[in-house]
C-alpha cells in the first residue's frame, strides 16, 4: 500500500468482524471499518484523513441509498469502488457536492484503502476490488498551476535582472575612475551643481571608497554617528542607502534580495519543491555518486502518502537527484555563489548554530530580527515575489497581475518534460513521484502528453466513423476492395484482419499477409468496428488494465500503449461523451461483473508479478 510507512502493523487475531447494522444503527459496520483503517494510522494528518473520509462517505450513502442497514459483504463487491465514483460523479455534476477536486481526490483514495483492506480481510464476498481513481485533480486557483510560456519568459526576464545583480556583488565591487568623484567632506557649501558635497553620487561613490574601504554600512550604532552625513544624503539625494549600493553592484546585507533569483533559479533548474530548495545544506551538490559516479543533489523532502498530501511530521533522510553535465554545471554556479554571498554572515554564527549548514540564510532587515542572521522563509519569499510583480509588471495570459509564487515551478517543469515527450520515468525521477503510477496519473490529470492525446483522438473518431459506416443501411462505396463480412474478434469486430495498424507492421514479427492476432491494439486500428455487444468485455478490459496499474505498472511492457488504451476506453464507457447511450453503458457494466475472461495475457501477468 501506499500508506505503509504510515500504517501499524495489523495484529490478525484482533482484528475480528464487524457488527450488525440494525435499524437504529444503520451505518454501524461502515464506521467500524474506517475506525479500524484509522486506528492504525501512525499520525494524526493521517487519522483525520480517514475521519472525514468517513463522514463524508456515509453522507454520501444516505444522499444517495437512504438509512438503510448498510452491509458491507452485500454492498461491497469487486465493481464497488467503480459505482462510488459513477454516483459520486452524478452527485458533483447535479451540483449537490461543492468541494474542491483535491479534497474529492483525498476522500476517494481513502475509500478505496478501506475497501481494499475489507476485501483483504475476508470480510467481503470478493477477494478483489476493481481499481479505480478519481481522475483529473486540478487547482480551483492557479497557485500550483504551470506557468504558461508568456508568463515564464516574464519571470525568468526578471529574474535574470535581478541574478545580473546577485552575480555582479558576489563577483567584487569594481572601483570608479580614479579622476572619478572628490572628497565630499571638503568645500561642500559650493553646492552639487559645481560637483561638490555628498549631493553628487560620484563623491559618496568616493567616499564609500577611500573612508568606508569599499566596505557597506548600515545606519545604526556606531557607524551612523561616524557616517552620519554619509548615510543622510545616501536617503535624501540618492533614493535612500540600498538603492544607492545597487547602483555600485554592492549590498550592506545578503538579504532576500540578493538569495531569492538564486533560489528561484534553482527552482527552475531542479523541479523541486520549494521546502526542499529552502532545506538544501552547504554540502548539497556531491560530485560523484558512489555507486553510478555521476555528480547528484541531496535534498530534504516532506513525504506525502497517497493521491492526498499528508505530511508528516518528521523530514525523512535525505534523497539523492542524478545531475546531467549542463544542468550541473548551471546548479554548481548557483550553490557557489550564494555560499560566497553568505559567507560573511555565517562565518559570524557560533559553530553549533545548525543555520551554518543551511545553504539559504539571509540577514534580516525585519523591525525585530534586523541584522540578525536568519533562514530564509515563506513569509519572505512571498513578499519578494509580490515586489517582484509590482517592480516588472508581470502580468498573467488575461493581462492581470501575475500569481508568481515558488510552487508554480514545480509544475512547469514538469509540464515542460511531458510536452517535450520526455521518458515517463525520467519525469518520475525529477518529480519524486513513488511509482510510475502517480507519474502516469499527474500527466493524464493534467492534459499534457499531446502526442498521446492526438493518438487517442485520432481512435476515437475512427471507431465512431466505423460503427456509423457498418449501421449504416446504404452500401458504402469503397476505393479499395473489402472483405464480404465482419471478422469477429475478442473486443471489437475487424473489416480487415489482413491490414493491421501501422504499429504492428512496424514490429519485427510481423509476417505480412498473415491476419492480426494483436487485440491489445484493436482500438487503434482503421479497421475497428465497437458495437454494442462488444461493450462488457471492453469493460472488463478497462478494469484489468486499470487492476494492473496500480499493481504492477513496473513490470508491464509498453506502459504508454496501455495508458492511451484506457483513454479510449475511459471515452467509450463514459455516457457524457461516447456514442453509446448511458443505459447500454450500465448494461455493459453490469454484465461485466459475470464474465471471466483475460483479454490480454501482458495484462494478467503483470498484475500477477
Amino acid at each position: 500500500m501506499s500508506e505503509l510507512k504510515n500504517t501499524v502493523q495489523l495484529d490478525l487475531r484482533k482484528y475480528g468482524k464487524p457488527p450488525e447494522a440494525t435499524a437504529q444503527f444503520p451505518f454501524a459496520q461502515l464506521e467500524w471499518i474506517f475506525d479500524k483503517r484509522k486506528d492504525r494510522m501512525s499520525n494524526d494528518s493521517s487519522k483525520d484523513n480517514y475521519q472525514s473520509a468517513k463522514t463524508f462517505f456515509i453522507q454520501h450513502i444516505k444522499a444517495t441509498e437512504g438509512l438503510r442497514p448498510y452491509l458491507l459483504a452485500d454492498k461491497w463487491d469487486e465493481f464497488a469502488l467503480l459505482r462510488f465514483k459513477e454516483t459520486l460523479q452524478a452527485c458533483i455534476n447535479a451540483k449537490k457536492i461543492c468541494l474542491s477536486s483535491y479534497t474529492l481526490t483525498g476522500h476517494f483514495s481513502a475509500v478505496r484503502q478501506v475497501m481494499k483492506e475489507a476485501a483483504a480481510y475476508g470480510l467481503l464476498n470478493t477477494k478483489v476490488i476493481q481499481e479505480t481513481g478519481w481522475g483529473s485533480t486540478a487547482s480551483e486557483t492557479d497557485a500550483h498551476a504551470c506557468y504558461s510560456d508568456k508568463e515564464l519568459s516574464q519571470i525568468l526576464s526578471a529574474v535574470a535582472e535581478e541574478l545580473r545583480f546577485s552575480y555582479t556583488v558576489a563577483g567584487g565591487y569594481t572601483k570608479q575612475s580614479p579622476d572619478e568623484g572628490r572628497d565630499p567632506r571638503f568645500e561642500f557649501k559650493r553646492g552639487r551643481k559645481n560637483g561638490y558635497g555628498f549631493g553628487v553620487a560620484e563623491n559618496m561613490r568616493w567616499y564609500f571608497e577611500n573612508v568606508l574601504d569599499c566596505e557597506p554600512i548600515l545606519g545604526f550604532g556606531a557607524a551612523k554617528k561616524e557616517h552620519g552625513r554619509f548615510l543622510h544624503a545616501a536617503h535624501v539625494y540618492h533614493g535612500g542607502l540600498h538603492n544607492l549600493y545597487r547602483t555600485w553592484g554592492v549590498s550592506a546585507i545578503a538579504d532576500e534580495y540578493l538569495v531569492m533569483p538564486l533560489a528561484i533559479d534553482l527552482l527552475y533548474l531542479t523541479g523541486l519543491n520549494p521546502s526542499s530548495i529552502l532545506r538544501l545544506q552547504i554540502d548539497c551538490l556531491q560530485d560523484e555518486h558512489p555507486l553510478t559516479g555521476m555528480p547528484y543533489l541531496l535534498f530534504e523532502k516532506e513525504r506525502s502518502n497517497g493521491e492526498k498530501e499528508l505530511h508528516l511530521p518528521l523530514l525523512e533522510k535525505r534523497e539523492e537527484r542524478g545531475l546531467k553535465r549542463k544542468q550541473t554545471l548551471q546548479v554548481k554556479r548557483a550553490v557557489t555563489t550564494i555560499l560566497k554571498l553568505t559567507s560573511k554572515i555565517r562565518q559570524s554564527l557560533p559553530e553549533s548554530d545548525p543555520l551554518r549548514r543551511l545553504l539559504f540564510i539571509q540577514g534580516s532587515k525585519g523591525p525585530n530580527t534586523y541584522n540578525q542572521t536568519v533562514p530564509l522563509a515563506n513569509k519572505r519569499t512571498s513578499a519578494w515575489c509580490k515586489r517582484m510583480v509590482e517592480k516588472y509588471d508581470l502580468r498573467n495570459d488575461l493581462g492581470e497581475p501575475l500569481n508568481f509564487n515558488m510552487v508554480r515551478f514545480r509544475s512547469t517543469k514538469l509540464t515542460q518534460m511531458a510536452l517535450e515527450g520526455r521518458d515517463f520515468f525520467e519525469i518520475q525521477q525529477v518529480a519524486r513521484h513513488k511509482s510510475i503510477t502517480q507519474t502516469v496519473r499527474y500527466i493524464a490529470a493534467n492534459r499534457l502528453d499531446e502526442p498521446a492525446r492526438k493518438i487517442v483522438s485520432e481512435a476515437l473518431v475512427q471507431i465512431r466513423a466505423n460503427q456509423a459506416e457498418v449501421l449504416s443501411p446504404l452500401e458504402p462505396i469503397a476505393a479499395t476492395p473489402q472483405p464480404i463480412s465482419l471478422f469477429k474478434g475478442l473486443i471489437a469486430d475487424c473489416k480487415n484482419v489482413f491490414d493491421p495498424p501501422d504499429r504492428v507492421k512496424r514490429a519485427v514479427d510481423y509476417v505480412p499477409g498473415q491476419a492480426c492476432t494483436r487485440f491489445n491494439m484493436c482500438l487503434f486500428c482503421r479497421n475497428v468496428v465497437v458495437l454494442k455487444e462488444h461493450l462488457p468485455v471492453l469493460a472488463t478490459y478497462r478494469a484489468q488494465i486499470m487492476a494492473t496499474q496500480a499493481n504492477n505498472v513496473q513490470n508491464l511492457p509498453h506502459a504508454h500503449l496501455y495508458n492511451q488504451t484506457l483513454s479510449v476506453l475511459d471515452n467509450l464507457l463514459n455516457p457524457d461523451v461516447s456514442q453509446f447511450t448511458s443505459d447500454e453503458i450500465e448494461w455493459a457494466f453490469d454484465m461485466a461483473t459475470t464474465l471471466d475472461v483475460v483479454v490480454d495475457p501482458l495484462l494478467y501477468r503483470g498484475a500477477c508479478q
